[in-house]
C-alpha cells in the first residue's frame, strides 16, 4: 500500500521535523491533538455506550492520505503550507494497523476503532488513512513503511510573472532554500524526489 503525508516546509522548524520523520519515524497523536472539532464523537448505542475518552486516548494515531488527495488544492493549502511544502510518499507492507477513514454519520459506530476512523463528509477530500496502535512508542514516533519519494510543492511556477513573485515573496524564497537543502539530504539518503506539478 502506498500512502502520503503532507508537511509544510516554510521554516527551519518545519525542515527539522521532516528530517526527524525520515530518520526516526512519524509522530503519532491521540484524538485530542487533531483539528476536527468532532474527532471521536459518536451516537450512543447498546454496543458502544461503555466507551470512554481514556480508552480512545490509548490509541496513538498518525494520519496519511490516499492517492486521491495528491492533487487536492485544499490538502496542499491546509497541510503543506499553501504549496510551500512536501508530500512524503510511503510504501507500507505491513498494513495491519492501517485503517481507511469512512466519511459518514456518527451513528452505528460500535467499537473504538469504528469511532476513531469515522469523520463527517466535510472531510472526504482528505482521503484519509490512519495508523492506529495501542503499543507503547518511543517519543510517540513509529517507522511506518519505507519512505520512497518526496514530492515538492511548486506554487506559482507556471505563472508568467513567477520570477517577479519569487523576488517579492520572502516566504517563497525561504521555501526554495529549504527545498534545495532537503533535496541534498534526500540524495544522501537515496530517497527519490520530484517537483509536483499542479
Amino acid at each position: 500500500m502506498t500512502l502520503y503525508k503532507f508537511r509544510g516546509l516554510q521554516t527551519e522548524h518545519d525542515y527539522n521535523r521532516v528530517i526527524d520523520i525520515i530518520e526516526n519515524g512519524f509522530y503519532c497523536n491521540d484524538i485530542l491533538g487533531f483539528n476536527d472539532m468532532n474527532e471521536g464523537v459518536y451516537t450512543n448505542n447498546t454496543q458502544n455506550q461503555g466507551v470512554t475518552l481514556s480508552e480512545k486516548q490509548q490509541y496513538k494515531i498518525c494520519s496519511f492520505s490516499g492517492v486521491q488527495a495528491l492533487k487536492s488544492e485544499l490538502m496542499w493549502g491546509h497541510y503543506a503550507n499553501t504549496g510551500r511544502g512536501i508530500i512524503i510518499e510511503v510504501d507500507i507492507e505491513d498494513c495491519r494497523n492501517i485503517k481507511q477513514v469512512k466519511y459518514d454519520s456518527n451513528e452505528n459506530l460500535n467499537s473504538i476503532e469504528d469511532i476513531l476512523t469515522n469523520k463527517s463528509k466535510e472531510w472526504a477530500y482528505e482521503d484519509e488513512y490512519r495508523y492506529l496502535s495501542t503499543d507503547q512508542l518511543d517519543n510517540n514516533k513509529v517507522k511506518i513503511g519505507q519512505i520512497i519519494k518526496i514530492h515538492f510543492g511548486t506554487p506559482y511556477e507556471k505563472l508568467l510573472n513567477y520570477q517577479e513573485i519569487k523576488e517579492k515573496h520572502e516566504n517563497l524564497k525561504k521555501y526554495h532554500q529549504l527545498r534545495e537543502n532537503l533535496k541534498d539530504f534526500c540524495t544522501e539518503k537515496n530517497i527519490e524526489y520530484q517537483d509536483f506539478e499542479f
